[in-house]
């Protein structure tokens, strides 16, 4: 895990300055909003990602709803509608790490040292050694490179909002042309360095919390801990208390993350699919090489993620099930007391939040009811869409 992310940070975090930065010298996660420091990165989220990319895909969508501009090709349509989801996301999930991100950082860092601790006094293996890592540390390596692919496909192809804003207004000045090709390659790595860092953070997050609290009840399954187990459960329950206050720290973020982040990947997915399935024999050989970005979001969200969250909740009832047996198992005059204090731990969830309001808690079935909806809409969207109009836009490349 530490690897993954010191990769990251030597290849993408130089780029520019975001608020939430890795620190390979202290294997830690720095807070800063200095508007200074992060002059840069302010003006790609506000100016290039909000104002100029989703407000320019708005205005393209607007002006052929209401006719005011030529056809867009039909294909262009489509991956205006991706670019608006991702550079939305991105615009929201940055603003989100201004808003939560000091307490969300100091809650990984406590959990990183609580981790660190728990493996320590176990005399375990460090369960942050995952295959995981190892996927994602290439896919931090291709994300480098894919900048470069998609701006020059962007500037060949005109795939940039940019350009259909100047040409529907008739502006020829140099200079918004220039800031036009600034544009196209600031924010193709600003997005995809948003992508690696939140893909980094919040796996990294949910991966530490499932191993805390698998190490608690590991901590409940010796024999030492059935014999001694009012020692046990006392420094058990303090962990598990712990366990819960930092969550309660990092819930804001990563339930925030957690709904632009699956709502990009559902919304993405699902114009991937269609495209993939409607235009296999018009697409140019170089557009399914942003195939794996938005491959691996499918794929950690559905096969790392979803597991992670809905882990959380199943790792924390057994771990509070074995705090209630060995309560059962003391005498009659402290078990009441015991019995009191555990109804007042909670189970560890983890929800998609905006504006402090969870939606629904996610457990085993929200896998199925995601893929459920990813194919639902898929259908309903190549059905949607007539054979004839597909065989008019075989033109377009």
């Amino acid at each position: 895990m530490l690897h993954a992310l010191e990769t990251y940070s030597k290849w993408m975090q130089h780029f520019t300055s975001p608020p939430i930065k890795w620190c390979p010298i202290k294997s830690k996660f720095l807070f800063s909003i200095c508007p200074l420091q992060n002059f840069l990165w302010y003006f790609h989220t506000f100016v290039g990602l909000g104002f100029c990319t989703a407000g320019g895909v708005v205005v393209i969508l607007l002006s052929q709803i209401f006719q005011f501009y030529p056809p867009v090709p039909l294909a262009y349509l489509f991956i205006f509608g991706i670019e608006l989801a991702t550079s939305g996301a991105a615009f929201a999930v940055n603003l989100g790490m201004i808003l939560y991100g000091r307490e969300c950082v100091m809650g990984w860092n406590a959990l990183l040292e609580m981790q660190t601790n728990l493996q320590r006094r176990g005399r375990c293996h460090r369960l942050s050694t995952n295959p995981v890592w190892r996927i994602l540390t290439v896919f931090v390596w291709a994300f480098t490179t894919y900048p470069f692919v998609v701006s020059v496909a962007g500037i060949v192809f005109t795939l940039d909002p940019f350009y259909y804003i100047l040409s529907m207004f008739n502006i020829t000045n140099p200079l918004l042309r220039i800031f036009r090709f600034y544009l196209i390659f600031a924010i193709s790595a600003e997005m995809f360095r948003f992508l690696a860092l939140i893909i980094l953070f919040c796996t990294s997050s949910l991966i530490m919390l499932r191993d805390t609290l698998v190490l608690l009840t590991k901590e409940t399954s010796t024999s030492y801990a059935a014999i001694m187990g009012r020692m046990q459960c006392t420094r058990v329950k303090s962990g598990y208390r712990q366990a819960q206050i930092i969550t309660l720290s990092m819930e804001e973020l990563l339930g925030y993350n957690c709904l632009f982040g699956h709502g990009l990947a559902l919304v993405n997915s699902i114009l991937f699919n269609f495209v993939s399935l409607k235009f296999y024999a018009t697409l140019p050989i170089w557009f399914y090489v942003i195939f794996p970005s938005i491959a691996v979001i499918i794929l950690i969200t559905i096969h790392v993620m979803m597991p992670c969250l809905h882990s959380l909740l199943d790792n924390s009832k057994k771990l509070l099930e074995t705090l209630y047996i060995f309560t059962a198992c003391q005498c009659n005059r402290g078990r009441k007391g015991m019995i009191k204090e555990l109804r007042s731990l909670k189970k560890i969830t983890m929800s998609p939040m905006l504006a402090q309001h969870k939606f629904f808690i996610y457990t085993r079935s929200t896998k199925v009811t995601f893929l459920v909806i990813l194919v639902t809409h898929t259908i309903n969207l190549l059905l949607a869409v007539p054979r004839r109009v597909i065989q008019t836009a075989a033109h377009l490349f």
